[in-house]
């Protein structure tokens, strides 16, 4: 009688697992398969067409052009700040840790109007020293092509501090202690031992980065505007063509930031980087 018991528990209890995995599974893929359902739609909605209006057209091409340069420049300098601040986040126990951390993360979490808004208020000569600085010594910011670099790198330089703390944090102490105890600096333990080893979790990070930026829309065409071929970028030229009716070569441009998207995920997966931030 026990074993039997014990036997329909078991059976129980294997209906209740097979359910459960069914089920969360189930959840996955359908959002899986939605998420191809929508691409895929857009794809053929922009047809050969609008594929081939969207590529002959030269304000595309420079907005495109203007996005890929940007968003490097944007990674270099997010690059430059945010390897020996994730360092230090990683490895110091920094006075107001808590404060740091909700600081670094309000850019990310910020909706990007609301970053537009706030560098307009900061550069300008009215309301900010800096801003009326600039303006005493005829230097213009708002509206310009630098002011590009400035609104991605300010949402995403939070991102890449995220990502290249979560890369030394997977990274033992251990070697730059053994280098200290053999006559090295910090510093020098820094350079020599913990940038080599984590030249691919950076490099994944920068690639994040440069996705990230080239991608970014709300506080550029606050802050910098969307003048054809001197601030349009792709993301605002997109949105401007949504807003005149002409659909095609949106969706058209669409599917080329998906596809650079795309190909700077795989990227990031064949260097090993981690899937969170957190």
């Amino acid at each position: 009688m026990a074993l039997e018991a014990r036997a329909q528990s078991s059976r129980l209890s294997a209906a209740n697992e097979a359910f459960f995995k069914t089920w969360s599974s189930g959840l996955l893929l359908f959002y899986l398969l939605l998420v191809f359902l929508i691409l895929l739609f857009t794809a053929l909605y922009a047809g050969f067409d609008g594929y081939a209006k969207a590529l002959q057209d030269p304000v595309l091409r420079d907005a495109l052009l203007l996005s890929l340069e940007s968003s490097t420049i944007t990674t270099i300098i997010a690059i430059i700040v945010a390897v020996p601040g994730a360092y230090a986040l990683s490895r110091f126990r920094l006075p107001g840790r808590g404060i740091l951390d909700l600081v670094l993360d309000l850019p990310i979490v910020l909706p990007p109007l609301i970053m537009g808004i706030c560098l307009l208020i900061f550069f300008s000569p009215k309301y900010s020293p800096i801003g009326a600085f600039l303006f005493r010594h005829d230097i213009t910011v708002v509206y310009t092509r630098p002011a590009i670099v400035i609104a991605q790198f300010m949402v995403a330089a939070g991102f890449t501090v995220r990502c290249l703390k979560a890369t030394f944090d997977s990274m033992t102490p251990r070697y730059e202690q053994v280098a200290r105890t053999l006559g090295c600096s910090a510093s020098r333990a820094f350079f020599t031992v913990t940038l080599p080893l984590a030249k691919g979790g950076i490099v994944a990070g920068a690639v994040m980065t440069w996705a990230r930026a080239i991608g970014e829309f709300g506080p550029i065409i606050v802050f910098a505007g969307a003048l054809e071929h001197y601030t349009l970028v792709l993301p605002t030229h997109i949105f401007l063509n949504m807003q005149v009716g002409d659909l095609e070569p949106m969706a058209a441009a669409t599917m080329i930031l998906v596809a650079i998207a795309t190909i700077a995920l795989l990227i990031f997966k064949r260097l090993g980087g981690q899937g969170y931030i957190w």
